[in-house]
């Protein structure tokens, strides 16, 4: 499934600046204050998760 992150309580915005991850104009910070797309954001954690083990 993939990762959906909330980011409504933060309000953390800002002026348009390079996304730490894809280098395009994003407004949103992440919660260490870092610009970054939500999407992007979601999408690095997908790919560095290692999947849960089935018991």
């Amino acid at each position: 499934m993939p990762t959906s992150l909330d980011w409504r309580r933060d309000g953390s915005a800002g002026d348009p600046v390079p996304c730490v991850i894809c280098g395009k104009p994003a407004i949103c910070r992440s919660p260490a204050g870092k610009p970054v797309h939500k999407v992007c954001a979601e999408a690095w954690i997908d790919q560095h998760t290692m999947p849960k083990a089935v018991a």
